[in-house]
């Protein structure tokens, strides 16, 4: 039956297709209108033709243990290693938590340094105990584990001004998502998901997008790509930002930076090029770091789109055009660029060149699926980060459920199957760390990293403190 179950779909495997669909939405290979790019829940758009594909069995999951690293950064979106300590970005304080409070400083922006060796085991249902008065030595070490390493600059965050209602700015260029760091350049490029909390647990879109960078040479914040808000009629301005507006200018004819992202979800270095990913435009930029690895003072980056929403795939041993939408998640690694989609709830790998550098005109190829988007339930698997450990495998977070998978070592002839909606197809292995089960609560996990020993490290939006102003924990996940 094993061997029946990883070479066909089979009874169970055809069910599986009729469930993701046949087809791969619009003909052809132009862009999709304004009107549909923004607009995630066509169910058209979220189907893939999965015949023929050879499902992987997942490697063997041991079982593990986890530690609260940190409760110092607010609302944490971002990991990064700087020598032997974790640094962490501050999203800010979640519109879930009921949005900006100008009476609340939430650090949104902020880098925070963290020792990642710190912190205390975490008993199922457990939070992290109260100090009592006059015994600092009874302080869980997560609630002490964290400094300022960097804060935001004004001139180059648009930060919020409490003298301004939030339905009055429209130039707030929160929240803040994604971490990484650049040793050749000495520089920590972080996004700015633009956009604004407001009363009633309510979400608008502004059109303020950016990728920036803090410079450890200069220690100051420059800008890698920003979004020119003024061609923007507020009146465009709801949950999204209409796709026509991007880029805000013809990149053929005016320097950089030319606006190309929105909303900047995710990023990581490759050679010489980082690249970002825009998760409501559903495409990828890679950025040239060559004159910014020179000089701390370099403008901002040549740049180029490589990735659209239409994209040629090999699947089950066939080549397809197919709609990947919601790119959220990025990693390279030997010789590949990896990219999460967060509507579509794939993974997909691109070749690169020795330099890092994308293969124009090479095909991706499928690595793992995972719960695609649904219109009716307004759900997915809400993919949002991926990491390699030391071994070479593939890690994907999955914030829906609070799981994180191994998918193993990518391999296109053996397709990692992580969908865990679908009652009669079992997924490829068990989620590597279900952190419903590890923390006895519901738990939504965010980014994650490993170091170099194999524990994996992974942003939550808990509560695991007395406070109830402020959510924001660091995990270690290891194994027992």
């Amino acid at each position: 039956m094993k061997a029946k179950q990883r070479h066909s779909l089979g009874l169970w495997g055809l069910s599986f297709a009729l469930f993701l669909g046949a087809g791969v939405g619009e003909p052809g290979g132009g862009e999709f209108s304004s009107k549909r790019q923004n607009s995630p829940a066509m169910a058209e758009r979220t189907r893939l033709d999965l015949r023929g594909v050879r499902w992987k069995k997942g490697p063997g999951i041991p079982p593990v243990r986890i530690s609260r690293v940190s409760t110092v950064v607010p609302w944490p979106r971002g990991l990064a290693w700087y020598g032997d300590r974790l640094i962490v970005l501050a999203r800010g304080r979640h519109r879930r938590a009921g949005g900006l409070d100008p009476r609340i400083e939430d650090h949104a922006g902020s880098l925070f340094m963290v020792d990642p060796n710190l912190g205390e085991a975490v008993q199922p249902g457990g939070a992290a105990g109260v100090p009592g008065s006059g015994e600092p030595e009874s302080t869980p070490p997560s609630r002490t584990n964290g400094s300022l390493f960097a804060r935001p600059q004004g001139s180059v965050f648009h930060l919020y001004d409490p003298r301004m209602a939030p339905e009055e700015s429209h130039e707030i260029d929160r929240p803040y998502c994604s971490l990484v760091y650049d040793p050749s350049s000495r520089n920590f490029f972080i996004c700015g998901f633009a956009g604004i909390d407001l009363p009633g647990g309510r979400f608008r879109k502004n059109a303020t997008d950016s990728v920036l960078r803090f410079d450890l040479r200069s220690r100051r914040w420059s800008v890698v790509e920003s979004h020119a808000s003024r061609i923007v009629p507020v009146s465009a301005l709801t949950r999204v930002v209409p796709n026509q507006f991007f880029p805000h200018h013809d990149p053929e004819s005016n320097p950089a930076p030319h606006g190309w992202l929105n909303g900047p979800d995710a990023l990581c270095v490759s050679g010489d090029r980082l690249f970002a990913a825009g998760k409501d435009n559903h495409c990828v930029v890679s950025y040239d770091l060559g004159a910014l690895r020179k000089d701390p003072g370099a403008g901002a980056p040549p740049s180029r789109r490589v990735l659209g929403p239409r994209l040629r795939v090999r699947i089950g041993g066939a080549l397809r055009e197919i709609a990947a939408l919601g790119p959220s998640a990025l990693a390279a690694r030997d010789g590949y660029l990896y990219v999460g989609y967060r509507t579509t709830s794939i993974v997909l790998r691109f070749p690169l060149d020795k330099k890092g550098r994308l293969l124009p005109g090479r095909p991706g190829e499928l690595i793992a699926v995972f719960e695609p988007y649904d219109p009716k339930r307004r759900r997915s698997a809400n993919l949002i980060d991926l990491a390699f450990n030391p071994q070479g495998e593939l890690f994907v977070s999955c914030s829906k459920e609070g799981r994180i998978w191994n998918i193993g070592k990518p391999d296109p002839d053996q397709v990692f199957q992580g969908n865990d909606q679908l009652e009669k197809v079992p997924t490829s292995a068990p989620p590597y760390a279900d952190l419903r089960i590890l923390l006895g609560k519901k738990t939504a996990c965010g980014n994650i990293l490993f170091d170099r020993h194999g524990r994996l490290f992974l942003c939550a939006g808990n509560y695991d403190t007395p406070s109830r102003k402020l959510a924001g924990v660091i995990y270690r996940v290891e194994k027992k």
